[in-house]
């Protein structure tokens, strides 16, 4: 299940075995179906500090490391 964390992100979550890996998603813009937002892959799977470091890195202003927190152990 994918989970917004700002209306351009949002990430899903895979666990196996105890250990909880995340995938994160932007838009897709080349979609001709409008009734439903599509989303494509930006990132592999990673540790949830894995990921939380990501988003700091990538938008540092945005706040979504912080979102992302408030969903994910870290």
């Amino acid at each position: 299940m994918l989970v917004n964390i700002s209306n351009t992100l949002c990430v899903s979550k895979h666990s196996a075995l105890q250990n909880e890996k995340w995938i994160c998603y932007e838009p897709c813009e080349n979609i001709n179906n409008k009734k439903r937002q599509a989303w494509k892959r930006i990132t592999g799977m990673m540790s949830a500090c894995g990921m939380h470091s990501w988003l700091a890195t990538n938008y540092p202003e945005s706040g979504n490391a912080n979102a992302f927190l408030s969903i994910a152990k870290c």
